[in-house]
């Protein structure tokens, strides 16, 4: 498995779209810049997390003749940023969709994804959306905008970021993600819940049928896309509130008041107190008052402070999942498990040295969105390192946190050309040496 799902491996199913890429560049300066050249020059920045990466190579190329980026990455000429930025703007990043799939699929043949499966071998993956980009200057035609009261406009870029996620596991693991963009030959302006659903009929045939389970907020629990989900082969867990689902909620107060809400409560220990867990669900419950409605089943957790009775936590889902005692637990987790696109994606992406906010660039036509998703994938393979690839693994646990590590990486990499990432890695493993004593006569 190391051999297979190396580092090396994971650039190559990048390089590999390269061909797909149709070069329309007239005669320029440019021309001599391939597109692998700015499209792995600019992957190369998210993945060591430094703006002045490619500076720096060729700083070191100045003085020794060759630099990281020609071993590492497969670079030939290193462009400038403002050529870099002009050779991607015009590439629709839907090219590098191909580069996901592609990683889900070698994660679930040499079985990575099984740690990842719950109730019974599903897989969940949230369907969350972010904003990226903000301006009330810049912009261009693949922008959102909102008008504010004072007629000021805010342009923005904002996408929904799917990752498979485990209730048990840090790690999340990065799918292609959907823009939330202007659509071709529409008026009104692109949604969420719109996205959302390009994603869904768009992996309908990627998935194992039956073997995914979406997470999604309270927007998510309406008739369509839960219909949707289920033609798509999918399963979901949708948060569901009272005060969106009103006839839901007269169903299940007419259940239980006739003692048909079935409930189980687990204690656990916290610290110097005890947590109640205290779970409600029922089976077969209509989810709309307009026919035909779809019946769909219902648990709620709610979590209390035995000392002094506060509730700590209080939340409702529906689910085409069959919800009984023996499952009602795992579910709940499953469902929590959605704020975990939140904290261990969204957050990472944005404050742990991505800058997934941060404008690298917005040209006119798809820069943004193309170096969105080029940072995207340097958070999937750092991910898929951490999780199978043992040298990876040593030199992370050797130095600690995420900032030693980075930090160590451009360190080396601006003072010393290596000649593969097997040789990177494992110097870094090594104990260093100490330095001669400089001849100072």
């Amino acid at each position: 498995m190391k051999e297979l799902l190396s580092i090396t491996m994971l650039l190559g199913y990048l390089q590999g779209v390269m061909p797909k890429i149709a070069d329309r560049r007239q005669p320029s300066p440019n021309k001599k810049y391939s597109i692998l050249d700015a499209v792995m020059s600019a992957f190369g920045i998210f993945f060591f997390q430094c703006e002045s990466f490619l500076e720096y190579q060729k700083q070191l190329n100045s003085r020794k003749g060759r630099d990281n980026t020609q071993t590492l990455f497969g670079i030939i000429k290193i462009p400038t940023d403002a050529q870099i930025r002009n050779i991607l703007d015009p590439i629709n990043p839907h090219v590098l969709f191909d580069v996901f799939i592609a990683v889900y699929r070698l994660l679930k043949s040499q079985g990575v994804l099984k740690q990842y499966e719950v109730l019974n071998g599903q897989l969940l993956i949230p369907l969350d959306g972010t904003e990226y980009f903000s301006s009330q200057c810049i912009n261009c035609e693949k922008c959102s905008h909102r008008t504010h009261k004072n007629g000021s406009v805010t342009y923005f870029h904002s996408a929904i970021l799917p990752v498979i996620v485990s209730p048990q596991l840090e790690q999340v693991i990065s799918l292609d993600p959907e823009f939330i963009t202007p659509q071709d030959g529409q008026t009104k302006q692109d949604c969420e819940m719109s996205a959302a659903k390009r994603w869904i009929q768009r992996h309908a045939e990627i998935f194992t049928q039956g073997a995914i389970t979406l997470l999604g907020d309270d927007l998510f629990s309406r008739q369509p896309m839960c219909e949707l989900a289920l033609r798509s082969g999918c399963h979901y867990i949708f948060v569901c509130l009272p005060q969106s689902h009103l006839t839901l909620y007269e169903w299940l107060e007419y259940l239980d008041g006739i003692r048909e809400i079935n409930s189980y409560q687990e204690r656990h220990r916290h610290g110097r107190d005890w947590h109640l867990y205290q779970y409600r669900w029922t089976n077969r419950i209509p989810l709309r008052d307009a026919q035909p409605a779809l019946e769909t089943n219902w648990f709620e957790l709610v979590i209390t402070r035995q000392s002094d009775g506060h509730t700590l936590f209080r939340n409702s889902w529906i689910t085409d999942h069959l919800v009984c005692v023996d499952n009602v637990v795992e579910l709940a987790q499953a469902g929590r498990a959605r704020w975990k696109t939140e904290n261990e994606n969204h957050n990472i992406l944005k404050t742990k040295g991505y800058h997934l906010e941060h404008n690298f660039g917005h040209g006119s036509q798809f820069l943004s969105s193309f170096l969105v998703t080029l940072n995207l994938l340097a958070f999937l393979f750092h991910t898929v390192l951490h999780l199978v690839d043992a040298k990876y693994q040593l030199v992370r646990q050797q130095l600690g946190t995420r900032k030693r590590f980075f930090q160590d990486l451009r360190a080396l990499t601006t003072y010393f050309v290596f000649d593969n990432w097997l040789h990177l890695f494992s110097f870094m493993l090594d104990e260093f040496e100490p330095l001669p004593t400089a001849n100072s006569s």
